[in-house]
């Protein structure tokens, strides 16, 4: 084998299968003789970092915590992985790294694994690194022809050591003191391009020389050495770290605990020795279910014995794996509960499921209730942090907050986030135990959360939170502990909240959305680089038509489809062409190129779409040819959009267009409306600076009022996941994000491009609570297409179907529903004519959904609002109204008499198995309802009737009104006279004593009647005969009160038949009908 010879002639490296033994060998020669970091040694304290080793001074981006780790019990730094990190200049130490180095980091990662994260680095185009690729740590060197890596699997919010050594040979990976992996290399050292000079702390270094690739993570220590170490120096290293803590993670205790019986539901509850040590989430099974810590468990569990399982990790990689037993009886599981009122009573109901399939006893005691008298309302852009805050849009409530009694309280349609206060008095008669209950109505895509003040600690609590119902009302419910009493109150507080889910549903579909369901809309295309080359620099002109007319359809469909498709504005995010990426590209070639893009582009001008574009790195020299006179501004300058500004298009569009400096459109903004809103979308080039940060940020401010759109080239990586949700930041994501995004709440969407794949992020409380940011990358420009597909297999001499890099054929259009608040995404390539670029990722990261969504954007007309029916503070007495024994899973039933309409009440029911109960304590579950009581449950009280004392006195064959002097009166409906019938056989014809019966019910179907005595007398023959009767008919009195000659209606009483019969009968129904319009005219 060949032995090679560093710089010390004491570090051997084998070029051959390193060993441990060999690597502890070469350590033990070289590294025992200084184990300095001589480069850099980062030293972290409470107050920050400072090398000691040169004194380079440090660099601090975003806001990172310096501060004590409780479970190192050491300072650490720790970032975000949102704009925080630590930078410090080694540009000057190139030399010293050129044949031999090492890096040395000790962290955590605090977030989950994503693509790429670096920890200490210096990698940009050339370099190394200590990088998180997903759940693998690798030392990553620029050697000879590329990158070269050692990986190892790790895991998250665990602490490690880390050392990258490289001895010009061998690029070797320590983790926690051992080699863990190696890689061997060829050639020379590779340096970062551009101005990437800084040792980034957190993340890695841009060509700008500013943090990129941030990482969520702690760190305890950062050097580097200018000459590789060895095994035992490592070891020694990994001593010192603290990493390897003989601290242990231990159970405290559970509830249930060990041996305990359990007869009704509990909180599980799990304590450990050290919360500081967990890492992650410990996992819990009941019986072999997942179950959570926190949760609600019992209901549902058979008699006998049961195991908790518990895992857990700590952040120095110990274990624990525990079992807990408990016992309990059957426990029934409620199935809800059901308040009926009629007939003057109320009708309580509850189900419970036995887990035995057993008989249930239920028993249904009294609650005692409270309600707030009235509150107040407002809006506010944050969370309160105290009990008096200040908000906006103040109204008092004057609503009754009774449950079911339609009024209701409904607060202001904001952007931010509505709340209402009540302060609520304790029940009088309650138990110690009380539940704050809410009950209202929210959109389903929204949510509302229901807290209590904490009078111990002055904080909100949150007790619940719940998303909308479209079906009806939501409800929310939480115990109230001694902390959140204040004195004899309770400070309740119900906040509005605009989740920003992203969970709205869709299905994939071959078409655009109707152009009915949406506002208007907004095209997206992006790294048209390879459309582009390949329009120039393939050798058969025919087939260089065929790639420039990918681009020429893609923006000719724009056009065509502006007005049909409500298409307001055209955004292209960079990299029009390729090959004006660094010095050494050929101009004309790249004017070519750029003759390319410029006529597709000249389209949408011609059109009069309303459009932007800017530069990505290969248009601009990757960030280093700037300026009014540089190739990108002589194809795509100012001018040539402030003249399209007198066209008809943009003109409607009140569309205007505004670089950042006089005569350079490296960056600008522009202005522009849609459906009644106003728009400033700005755009920042490739390789964002300060400068340019802090120029974006105040043309944001300039304009607040304006819905605002962010485009830049390379702000967001793509996502690994199917669905293309989740991303880390790219190269400029993190400036933008800190300095442009974050402090300007108008800022609703960005869009980018840059590295080819997907990614979509709802950033939600984005600088503030409630301001939420819709992220998306649709760069398809790696995406192949096969050679047949697009007919180039035998014009370009490729034999066989090959694919081609034709991705960039695909845009998007983005469709606004701006009363929704969300925006539909289709994918879409009028060249292949094709929904969808899915199938062309030759990596197939994605399902494709990624490419076909609806996702939430917070435009100005995207509000919160929430309405109020009812807050009622609730206690259970004890006192019992009943019980009922049901079968499991059917109602238990009692009745619930002698309540009073208009108050509020609250009713517990207990249920328990019926089986057990000799040896074993049987199991019971406890459900709750909270009502107001109406008329419907409570009157059940008779209408009173007002009835003459003396009898009717009728001449038969006279009509006579049954109803004079009648009347009746009901304690809730008040004057029911109109509901009075009379009943009863009378034959007004025939002289006699009868007896007629006075009927009335009020609405809740309580009775009364009363008794009279009509007397028909014989009839005066010197009076009139007409009319006169057979005396042959009786009748009952009809609801009209009146009795004619023969009565409301009858039967004869006649033994007659045959034709007399009917003359009978037709001259009964003759005198009936004589006596109903007698009596309608005598009423």
């Amino acid at each position: 084998m060949t032995i090679k010879s560093t710089r010390l002639s004491t570090a051997l490296v084998v070029a051959g299968t390193v060993t441990v033994s060999h690597v502890a060998m070469v350590g033990a020669a070289h590294g025992q003789q200084n184990t300095q970091a001589d480069l850099l040694d980062i030293e972290i304290s409470e107050a920050g970092a400072i090398d000691t080793a040169r004194d380079v001074p440090a660099k601090i981006s975003g806001d990172p915590d310096f501060g004590i780790d409780p479970a190192l019990e050491q300072p650490v730094a720790t970032f975000d992985g949102q704009d925080d990190a630590v930078q410090f200049d080694i540009g000057d130490q190139d030399a010293a790294l050129a044949d031999g180095f090492a890096v040395e980091c000790t962290f955590k990662l605090n977030g989950e694994f994503a693509s790429e994260k670096s920890l200490c680095a210096n990698k940009e185009a050339g370099g190394f690194a200590l990088a998180l690729y997903e759940n693998e740590l690798s030392f990553i060197i620029n050697v000879g022809s590329g990158y070269q890596q050692a990986r190892v699997e790790v895991d998250p919010d665990r602490w490690y050591h880390a050392v990258g050594v490289w001895d010009g040979q061998e690029a070797q990976l320590y983790l926690n003191g051992e080699l863990a992996a190696s890689k061997k290399t060829t050639g020379e050292y590779n340096l970062p391009t551009g101005n990437a000079d800084s040792f980034t702390v957190g993340g890695d270094t841009n060509g700008s020389d500013n943090p990129q690739l941030l990482a969520d993570a702690s760190f305890r220590t950062a050097r580097l050495y200018s000459e590789p170490i060895g095994e035992s120096d490592v070891a020694a290293l990994y001593g010192e770290s603290g990493v390897n803590s003989e601290k242990q993670l231990e159970l405290a205790s559970t509830t249930p605990a060990e041996g305990d019986h359990v007869k009704e539901g509990v909180k599980l509850e799990v304590e450990y020795s050290d919360d500081a040590l967990i890492s992650g989430e410990p996992t819990y099974e009941l019986d072999g279910e997942k179950v959570e810590a926190g949760q609600f468990i019992g209901p549902g569990l058979l008699e006998g014995e049961h195991e908790l399982h518990i895992q857990a990790k700590d952040v120095f990689g110990g274990e624990i794996s525990e079992r807990v037993s408990f016992t309990s009886g059957n426990i029934p599981q409620g199935g809800g509960t059901d308040t009926d009122q009629g007939k003057g009573s109320v009708t309580l109901s509850a189900i419970a499921d036995n887990p035995s399939g057993g008989d249930v006893e239920t028993t249904f005691t009294k609650g005692a209730t409270s309600t707030p008298e009235g509150g107040f309302q407002g809006v506010v852009g944050g969370m309160p942090d105290s009990l008096d805050f200040e908000y906006e849009d103040a109204s008092e409530i004057s609503a009754s907050l009774k449950p079911g009694d339609d009024d209701t309280a409904q607060t202001a349609s904001t952007t931010q986030m509505p709340f209402q206060r009540f302060d609520v008095d304790l029940p009088e008669d309650g138990a110690e135990e009380n539940q704050l209950v809410w009950k209202g109505q929210v959109d389903p895509n929204r949510s509302t959360r229901l807290f209590a003040w904490n009078t111990a600690t002055s904080t909100w609590d949150e007790l619940a939170s719940t998303r909308g119902n479209s079906n009806g009302e939501v409800s929310l419910n939480g115990d109230i502990s001694a902390e959140h009493i204040d004195g004899d109150d309770v400070h309740a507080m119900v906040l509005g909240y605009d989740p920003f889910a992203d969970d709205i549903p869709n299905t994939v579909e071959d078409s655009f959305a109707d152009p009915d369901d949406y506002d208007f809309a907004i095209s997206h295309h992006t790294d048209t680089q390879y459309i582009v080359e390949g329009a120039v620099e393939n050798e058969s002109e025919e087939e260089r038509e065929v790639w420039k007319q990918s681009y020429l359809d893609a923006t000719q469909w724009v056009a065509d489809n502006a007005d049909a498709r409500k298409i307001a504005y055209h955004a292209h995010t960079g990299d029009i062409i390729e090959n004006w990426i660094r010095e050494t590209n050929d101009e004309d070639n790249a004017r070519k190129e750029f003759e390319v893009a410029s006529e597709a582009q000249k389209i949408l001008d011609e059109a009069e779409v309303v459009n932007g574009v800017l530069p990505g790195n290969h248009d601009n020299w990757t960030g280093r040819d700037t300026g009014p006179d540089n190739l990108y501004n002589q194809y795509f300058g100012p001018e040539r959009y402030e003249a399209l500004e007198q066209t008809a298009g943009w003109q409607a569009r009140d569309a205007s267009h505004h670089p950042w400096k006089e005569g350079d459109n490296d960056n600008h903004y522009d202005l522009f409306s849609a459906e009644g809103l106003e728009f400033v979308v700005v755009s920042l080039g490739y390789d964002v600076t300060e400068e340019e940060a802090a120029w974006a940020d105040s043309v944001l401010k300039q304009y607040p009022d304006r819905n605002a759109i962010v485009l830049t080239h390379a702000y967001n990586k793509p996502s690994n996941s199917p669905d293309g949700r989740g991303a880390n930041a790219s190269h400029d994501g993190s400036i933008v994000l800190e300095k442009v995004v974050e402090p300007n709440p108008n800022v609703a969407l960005v869009l980018s491009g840059h590295e080819h794949g997907v990614s979509i992020v709802t950033r939600k409380d984005v600088g503030a609570e409630g301001n939420h940011v819709t992220e998306l990358l649709a760069d398809y420009q790696f995406y192949k297409v096969g050679s047949d597909e697009l007919g180039l297999t035998e014009v370009g001499g490729y034999g066989t179907d090959t694919p081609l890099q034709f991705g960039a054929a695909f845009l998007r259009l983005l469709q606004f529903d701006l009363d929704a608040g969300e925006m539909i995404v289709d994918t879409y390539s009028p060249f292949l004519d094709n929904f969808g670029a899915t199938e062309y990722d030759d990596r197939a990261r994605y399902d494709g959904t990624e490419d076909d969504t609806r996702l939430p954007v917070q435009f100005e007309t995207r509000k919160t609002s929430f309405t109020t029916d009812a807050v009622t503070l609730v206690s259970d007495t004890g006192e019992e109204i009943g019980k009922d024994t049901a079968r499991s899973g059917w109602p238990a039933e009692v009745n619930w008499t002698g309540l009073k309409s208009d108050e509020v009440y609250a009713w517990y029911a207990t249920s328990r198995d019926t089986a057990t109960g000799e040896e074993v304590e049987p199991g019971q579950t406890r459900q709750f309802a909270v009502f107001t009581a109406r008329d419907a449950g409570t009157d059940s009280t008779a209408p009173e009737l007002n009835v003459p004392s003396d009898d009717i006195i009728v001449e038969a064959g006279s009509a006579a009104d049954l109803l004079a002097g009648v009347t009746a009166t009901d304690d809730v409906d008040g004057d029911v006279t109109d509901s009075i019938e009379v009943v009863g056989n009378l034959d007004i014809n025939k002289p006699g004593r009868y007896i007629i019966s006075y009927v009335v019910s009020d609405a809740n179907g309580n009775q009364a009647t009363t008794d009279r005595i009509v007397v028909v007398t014989e009839k005066d023959n010197t009076s009139s005969s007409e009319g006169s009767s057979d005396g042959s008919s009786t009748g009952s009195s009809g609801s009209s009160g009146s009795s004619g000659f023969g009565g409301s209606s009858g039967s004869s009483s006649s033994n007659r038949g045959g034709i007399f019969g009917l003359f009978d009968a037709l001259g009964g129904a003759f005198r009936n009908l004589f006596g109903v319009i007698s009596g309608a005219f005598r009423s």
